[in-house]
């Protein structure tokens, strides 16, 4: 695939892919066509949907990548779902993502709109956003990939990321786990509070409301909602800025800001380096939640890798295991000659 040679007007690209092409950044673009690499445009339509869509493809790319990294083979040779991956273990993955509501603010204004001033309502849109793309392919699948004779009986995963409003990438888990396991962490109240030393310590909500009064329940996987969901993939730092984090750009003038997890105070680590003394992998931030009420259930130790965080059930105990190191990435910020800022 050419990516990045247009082949519709410029009058018809996504503001992103316009952002790329006016930046004429190779060393970028290289790490995009590195996470392509294997990857069939089974329906002759990626091209475009790259240059006028972008963010979904993103996603692809970018899943695309880390499969390549973890050796899986994938068999394209069926028209959906998105990955049929066959060995080492049979997994089939959907991938969707977030957008904006209509009418809403794209992300791509992030850099002309200001931080949220309110991480409850900020969070609280997110997890409509998240709810309203998982519960369409969840529909999708039981009406038409549960039938198909190359997905039944197996492991159906959902990967999606938030891509919903500026500063998107913010949200980090809040969302997403509210989402599945009604676990909320109120960081407006923490941040009330005169002493923040001490852990962040979360509540279980059951539900959400809507804008239109109406209620959107949580814990897809804590109230087995569904089963045939066998664990949902995520990630908030897989965005441009993790294009930058790995490429090989030599301007000495790209700075990154960067929280990762502190398991010993409610602080993350704070890191602010120039290029050529910022360290990141692809996996780095990567989020992985089995669902304890899978039919199919996975095998965390497919996934496992110290960069990637993964919640899987201890059907001894009857608990959750956590697979979380020091230093984790929670979230990341790039700004180049320390005034311009990225898309996250």
């Amino acid at each position: 695939m050419n990516l990045f040679t247009p082949i519709v007007s410029e009058g018809q690209w996504h503001p992103n892919f316009l952002a790329i092409m006016k930046a004429r950044n190779g060393y970028n673009c290289d790490v995009i066509n590195d996470w392509a690499k294997g990857f069939i445009d089974r329906d002759r339509k990626f091209v475009k949907e790259f240059q006028t869509s972008f963010n979904s493809c993103f996603w692809e790319l970018y899943l695309n990548a880390v499969f390549n990294y973890y050796g899986f083979s994938i068999d394209w040779g069926h028209p959906s779902p998105d990955f049929c991956i066959t060995k080492p273990i049979e997994i089939i993955v959907e991938a969707t993502i977030a957008s904006n509501e209509k009418g809403g603010v794209p992300e791509s204004l992030t850099f002309k709109s200001n931080i949220p001033s309110d991480l409850n309502e900020f969070n609280r849109k997110t997890i409509i956003r998240l709810s309203n793309s998982i519960h369409e392919k969840y529909k999708k699948y039981k009406s038409k990939y549960s039938i198909l004779s190359h997905v039944s009986e197996k492991p159906f995963v959902i990967a999606v990321a938030a891509f919903d409003r500026p500063y998107f990438f913010m949200t980090c888990q809040r969302a997403i786990e509210a989402l599945l396991f009604e676990y909320y962490v109120n960081e407006e109240e923490y941040i009330e509070k005169k002493e923040k030393a001490e852990p962040l310590i979360g509540n279980y909500i059951d539900e959400i409301i809507k804008d239109n009064g109406s209620p959107i329940e949580l814990g897809l996987f804590s109230k087995n909602i569904m089963p045939e969901v066998s664990a949902v993939i995520f990630s908030s730092a897989a965005t441009w800025g993790k294009v930058r984090a790995l490429s090989n750009d030599p301007n000495p003038f790209i700075k990154f800001d960067a929280l990762r997890y502190n398991p010993n105070s409610a602080n993350p680590h704070k890191i602010e380096a120039f290029k050529q003394g910022y360290r990141e992998s692809l996996l780095d931030g990567l989020r992985i939640y089995h669902n304890p009420h899978a039919h199919f259930p996975i095998d965390h130790l497919y996934f496992k890798n110290k960069d990637v965080f993964q919640v899987y059930p201890n059907y001894i105990t009857q608990e959750y295991n956590f697979d979380l190191r020091e230093g984790f990435l929670l979230f990341r910020k790039v700004h180049t000659g320390l005034k311009q800022e990225s898309m996250g």
